[in-house]
């Protein structure tokens, strides 16, 4: 997904850019006030096609990186041409994992800046202030992100050419980008509209599920947290039942399509896998109920509970019916994105 292509004329003011940036374990978002780019946090190294390497350009615009690691095939790029083994992915969290994950996440950024500014080449220097966030448990790491992503970075993707000078970094709860998307309006300013002194999320992502408790302003580190769950339990058990079934390995595009859908198409002939979808479900569904229970028990003193993230829509009739005063929060997926953002104009404000 992309939307409105930077024009580098936008660039040459010296004005500040500034990005709301969800680099999650499963797609990475980015917004600016006019823009939106999403892609699955994947990569590979590039490999020389054989055939129809020309048209990679236009239908995977952004996609191909090069750094002093080398060429990369990064997002939908990477899962259509880079062989499952050989994929990398953005999750765990061991000393090592989290030394190599900042790399990662810093990749993944400069091809969302990349894909954000689109058009500027001749190495033009772009000021950015970033806002993003970090898994609830995880937020230890966070002065590590910060200094990953500070300063000036060369980003050189194929549709771009460009030094991103990282003046400001914000990294916050990841969760609490989702509260920011109803607190503030996307001018940084507090919105009146949302009256709750009490606000929850629940943001279910690819490989965690976090939840996020703020009163009045105020984030209640005791009633917020993370499990490691997540829409990969689901993802796996699909991939293990369609290999099992069909005797090969299933690409990740069409696994995604059955857990949403119900739907395999095997041969040319649509075949049912609701029922075993909705067993694959349930890990996840019992993690985001537990989860919830554990931090808010009942629920009683909580007002409303946004629930976002690429998840959402596969446990909301559950966490609706247990918790009623949950709001399943429109374009979920960017809803932390779009919360980053707003914080980001907060803080230019005050």
């Amino acid at each position: 997904m992309s939307k409105a292509k930077a024009s580098k004329s936008n660039t040459n003011s010296g004005s500040i850019v500034t990005v709301g940036m969800d680099i999650g374990y499963g797609v990475v978002k980015a917004l600016t006030d006019d823009q939106a780019v999403v892609f699955p946090s994947v990569m590979g190294h590039a490999r020389e096609l054989k055939f129809g390497h020309e048209s990679m350009h236009t239908k995977y615009p952004g996609d191909q990186i090069t750094d002093d690691q080398g060429t990369w095939f990064v997002g939908d790029l990477a899962l259509s041409q880079v062989p499952p083994g050989e994929l990398l992915r953005l999750r765990g969290r061991t000393a090592n994992e989290r030394t190599m994950g900042n790399a990662f996440r810093l990749r993944l950024a400069k091809v969302a800046i990349g894909k954000l500014l689109q058009g500027v080449w001749d190495r033009e220097v772009v000021h950015l202030r970033i806002a993003t966030g970090l898994p609830v448990d995880h937020m230890p790491d966070a002065g590590e992100l910060k200094a990953a992503l500070l300063g000036q970075h060369l980003v050189q993707t194929d549709c771009a050419e460009l030094i991103a000078n990282v003046i400001e970094v914000m990294v916050m709860p990841q969760p609490y980008g989702t509260a920011y998307a109803n607190l503030l309006t996307l001018k940084g300013e507090i919105n009146p509209r949302h009256t709750f002194m009490r606000t929850g999320v629940v943001d279910v992502g690819t490989y965690t599920v976090d939840i996020a408790l703020d009163e009045d302003g105020e984030f209640k580190d005791a009633e917020s947290g993370s499990v490691e769950s997540g829409v990969f339990t689901a993802q796996e058990r699909i991939a293990a039942l369609l290999e099992r079934d069909h005797r090969q390995k299933i690409p990740y595009s069409i696994i995604e399509r059955v857990l949403r859908t119900g739907k395999f198409m095997a041969n040319g002939r649509e075949l049912d896998y609701s029922t075993e979808v909705e067993d694959a479900l349930d890990p996840l569904r019992s993690a985001t109920l537990n989860l919830i229970s554990e931090k808010w028990k009942r629920g009683a003193t909580v007002e409303v509970i946004y629930l976002s993230g690429g998840g959402a829509e596969l446990v909301h009739e559950q966490v609706i019916e247990a918790y009623p005063q949950t709001v399943l929060v429109r374009d979920a997926q960017l809803a932390n994105a779009r919360g980053y953002l707003n914080y980001a104009h907060f803080v230019a404000r005050t």
